[in-house]
């Protein structure tokens, strides 16, 4: 964050946005100047680098140049290079002032610090100059960490919004992931949360002017949760600022889209597996390649006033099952986990160790909503397969009666399955059951997907030219004609127009394509 008197903001018709540093050559040439200050003065006095700082007030804003500094001197490292305690020092010169009287006179100043100088055996000169070394002026530049320009300007952006945050009395935000740490931060941050599904996962923090008693800590607090929150891929924020000059309430947004560029992110931390259990488990999943996408930490669930983060969910089509794998304990913690499931309103795979089946979780069996899985040494991956095919299979029969339904009318000459269930929202098994079995007129079921009558044909006629021309034509020409027009099944394809493939040896580049013979009629 940056002091209250630095913070530049855009106001206008209730609308407030920080005044960002754009990443351009000029702000970029004006931090790298500001670096290059730091680096030569390594080794000097603090006080040394003000007169580079002010000459560069002169020619840019001077918040902005303040800010940049000011940043600059959090990656600095200054000490108080003496061999006498400054503080010391002084408490000595007050001592012999109190005995030998105020310095009214410069003789009368002098005499005190021949005094004190004798008694520490120090010249006056040693006095002078240390007297006073702790002061933030005096204090000597020992190491720096250099940013690189495009960094410190990011880093510039990221503390105004923080400032700017500061004084939000509401700030709601969805992400795309990193829950778990995102929870965990908002309770260490002490923060009041209210979490809301429309149909993304909205948290709502409420700022340190919505409550009873105003805090500074609360308010820098809030602003401690935006790196979080923006080190995901994708993130929307949206706060209500108290601008105290005017009492007015202003509206503040800012998206991924918008701002990545312009504010410094950290790297995602990696949240590793809470248990062997849940890492084997995963691993295995994985492994299987059933179709269903293993997320590990996925969006929390509201339950009540709380949320609950599954271990995992499962994902095909447009269906989502969460999974949550409890294999260790204690009372309280199952006492609060049974809690939160009476509320969970969605389906949800539980994995239960067999010491747990206690009267606490078998009541939970009750709800339709929650699947039961007991397991002693090892996750029965069998079973949670085949409730998952159940699961699915009801959600396939549904799509199936409703593409059944459909006047399903197609013009392009190549249907791909995978893209039209993409465009649908339908799953792949369901498309390809229903066109397969009843494919719209004038078109034929492929490998992957439909092919026109008309676009069959063509694909005749350029293999029929090819042997003409050639003579011959192997089955590897053919595949490269066929793949040409974009078709990845030639076996199919060869099939419907009633080529043969002779094989001579196992060699594709041997293997020769026969066309079909003409037909003759004969007339009596």
């Amino acid at each position: 964050m940056l002091p209250s008197n630095l913070l530049l903001v855009y106001k206008h018709k209730g609308e407030i946005q920080p005044r960002y540093a754009k990443i351009s050559p000029e702000n970029l040439q004006l931090a790298n100047q500001l670096i290059e200050i730091y680096k030569k003065q390594v080794g000097e006095k603090k006080k040394n680098i003000t007169p580079f700082i002010t000459k560069q007030e002169q020619n840019h804003e001077y918040r902005f140049v303040r800010a940049l500094a000011l940043l600059l001197d959090r990656k600095s490292q200054f000490i108080c290079n003496t061999k006498t305690n400054p503080q010391f020092l002084r408490k000595k010169i007050f001592q012999t002032t109190e005995k030998q009287g105020l310095p009214t006179t410069t003789k009368k100043r002098q005499q005190i610090l021949e005094t004190v100088a004798l008694e520490l055996s120090l010249n006056i000169k040693d006095i002078e100059e240390q007297m006073y070394a702790d002061l933030d002026a005096e204090l000597f530049l020992e190491k720096f960490e250099a940013p690189t320009p495009t960094e410190l300007l990011q880093q510039y952006n990221l503390s105004l919004t923080q400032t700017l945050l500061f004084e939000s009395n509401e700030l709601t935000f969805t992400t795309s992931g990193n829950w778990q740490q995102l929870f965990y931060q908002i309770k260490k941050l002490g923060l009041i949360y209210e979490i809301y599904q429309t149909p993304e996962i909205y948290i709502k923090i409420d700022g340190p002017s919505s409550l009873f008693k105003l805090t500074k800590r609360y308010g820098t607090n809030i602003a401690k949760l935006l790196p979080t929150i923006i080190t995901n891929q994708t993130w929307t924020i949206t706060a209500k600022i108290l601008w105290k000059y005017t009492n007015e309430i202003c509206t503040f947004e800012m998206n991924h889209t918008k701002h990545n560029q312009l504010l410094k992110t950290q790297p995602l931390q990696i949240t590793t597996y809470d248990s062997t259990i849940e890492e084997t488990f995963a691993n295995q999943f994985k492994a299987l390649n059933t179709g269903w996408t293993l997320k590990r930490e996925p969006e929390p669930i509201p339950v009540n006033k709380s949320v609950l983060i599954p271990d995992f969910s499962l994902e095909k089509s447009n269906l989502k099952i969460y999974l949550e794998i409890i294999g260790f304990w204690t009372e309280d913690y199952l006492q609060r986990k049974t809690e939160k499931l009476k509320h969970v309103n969605t389906k949800m795979i539980l994995l239960i160790h067999e010491n747990l089946a206690c009267e606490k979780i078998t009541k939970l069996e009750n709800q339709p909503q929650l699947h039961f899985i007991y397991y002693k040494d090892k996750i029965p991956l069998s079973h949670i397969l085949q409730y998952l095919q159940k699961e699915f299979e009801t959600i396939k029969t549904k799509e199936i009666q409703l593409l059944q339904k459909l006047p399903i009318i197609f013009t392009e000459p190549i249907i791909n399955y995978t893209e039209f269930a993409n465009q649908t929202g339908l799953s792949i098994e369901a498309i390809q059951q229903t066109l397969t079995i009843n494919p719209p007129k004038n078109y034929i079921p492929i490998n992957n997907g439909l092919i026109s009558q008309e676009k069959l044909q063509q694909i005749a006629t350029i293999l029929d030219n090819t042997i003409k021309q050639t003579k011959k034509l192997t089955l590897t020409q053919a595949t490269t004609i066929i793949e040409t027009q974009g078709v990845n099944d030639t076996t199919t394809i060869l099939k419907h127009l009633n080529y043969k493939i002779k094989w001579n040896g196992i060699n594709t580049q041997q293997a020769e394509i026969i066309p079909p013979k003409p037909q003759t009629t004969n007339e009596k």
